[in-house]
């Protein structure tokens, strides 16, 4: 990996940082400040992984950094600061800087920064080392999102036999779990996000088995235990899942916060659900422009529209023109069959089988899985063309 440094005075934690973790790397100090950033220069512009050590952020030359990640948005961009980070997290998030660090926190945390820049660089490169991580978050709350994302990992475990992590990491109400268990026990994230020795067989051990090849990791029961949890910690559980599971599902609360931008710099794709309805277009609008923000491939974002086939919801047509793409999937409004299994505590799959969301999922996991099944919208519009025929077989027998 090509890593390239700016620091005026060469610190010596960052120089020993360096020296131990970038051994095998290429890696060139740019022995001036950063107040002028010349992108343009070979080693910088062949860089992946550039690390900016910056004693005044207000002389930071934010326009040249912008336009460096504009340029390889396949390299990871790092800034250490003398304090402040709060001020200038937002800032750093739109010109497309990965990581903020603390100076004094240079030899704990930029460890992780150069351990995440090679993973991110052996993704690039299609090195088939790692699990998959998918991301679901809501574009507005009551969309759905933990009860698709929950039962899609238990499809995929069950019917295509893949090891799936499911890591709820809705931390305040964690309902990803009364979904498709009605397990009591206490194991959760709390048991293994301060571990710095976990291992796949630990972080399993922590996990409730739900079915042939789906692991739940719950959220903490008590919310205090969440309380202190950094990003640092979660991308340890993320590297470790990774290479224990062949798939891990997160699911996110819909705020927008350290740990949830971390799983999604993480994420091979980001899954944002929404309803048709004109709350959740602007709450899809609102995670499109932070996505832009940080640099994300329009490949990496695939919208789903759920509980499709209401009398009150807009066009979808209507809502692609506003949102300016196309639904990746339409999940079917399966209220009856999705209220029981909710009720009984089970996956839906248990309940309902041929069941019109559950044919969806199948399809969705067949994709995941490999297995093709012709496009997601031909699926998802013969399955709501079904509901539309029962509905106006049912309106002509009334009438």
């Amino acid at each position: 990996m090509n890593v390239t440094v700016y620091s005026q005075h060469k610190p010596p934690e960052l120089r020993t940082v360096l020296a131990e973790h970038c051994a095998a790397d290429h890696l060139v100090w740019m022995e001036q400040s950063c107040e002028r950033i010349d992108i343009d220069h070979p080693e910088v512009a062949q860089s992946e992984l550039l690390i900016l050590d910056c004693p005044d952020v207000e002389t930071l030359d934010w326009s040249s950094v912008e336009l460096f990640n504009l340029r390889h948005p396949q390299a990871t961009t790092a800034l250490i600061l003398p304090g402040d980070l709060d001020r200038v997290l937002m800032q750093a998030m739109r010109v497309g800087v990965r990581d903020v660090i603390l100076r004094s926190q240079v030899a704990q945390d930029l460890v992780g920064v150069i351990e995440r820049a090679h993973i991110r660089l052996a993704a690039i490169h299609g090195i088939p080392s790692i699990g998959k991580i998918f991301s679901f978050i809501p574009c507005k709350g009551g969309s759905g999102t933990s009860y698709l994302a929950a039962n899609l990992a238990y499809v995929l475990g069950e019917l295509h036999h893949k090891k799936v992590l499911l890591l709820d990491l809705d931390l305040q109400f964690s309902d990803a779990s009364f979904y498709i268990t009605d397990d009591n026990s206490t194991r959760s994230l709390g048991d293994v996000i301060r571990r710095t020795d976990l291992d796949g067989p630990s972080l399993e051990s922590a996990c409730v088995k739900i079915g042939k090849g789906t692991w739940l990791l719950r959220a903490p029961a008590n919310p205090e235990q969440a309380i202190g949890v950094t990003p640092d910690q979660l991308d340890n559980i993320l590297t470790v899942a990774t290479q224990h599971f062949e798939f891990v599902f997160v699911d996110l609360e819909r705020t927008l916060d350290p740990l949830s931008l971390r799983v999604m710099d993480r994420s091979d794709i980001i899954y944002p659900i929404m309803q048709t309805v004109l709350p959740f277009v602007r709450g899809a609008q609102r995670l499109q422009r932070m996505f832009r923000a940080l640099h994300y491939p329009d490949t990496k974002i695939r919208i789903v529209a759920n509980r499709q086939g209401k009398t009150e919801d807009i066009p979808l047509k209507k809502i692609e023109e506003a949102l300016q793409t196309s639904f990746y999937l339409q999940m079917p409004n399966d209220f009856v069959n999705t209220t029981a299994s909710i009720n009984a505590g089970k996956p839906l799959y248990e309940i309902a089988p041929k069941g019109e969301l559950s044919l969806a999922l199948i399809h969705w996991a067949d994709q995941l899985a490999g297995k093709s099944t012709g496009s997601a919208r031909q699926i998802t519009g013969h399955l709501l063309g079904q509901t539309l025929q029962r509905f106006l077989k049912r309106a002509a027998f009334s009438s």
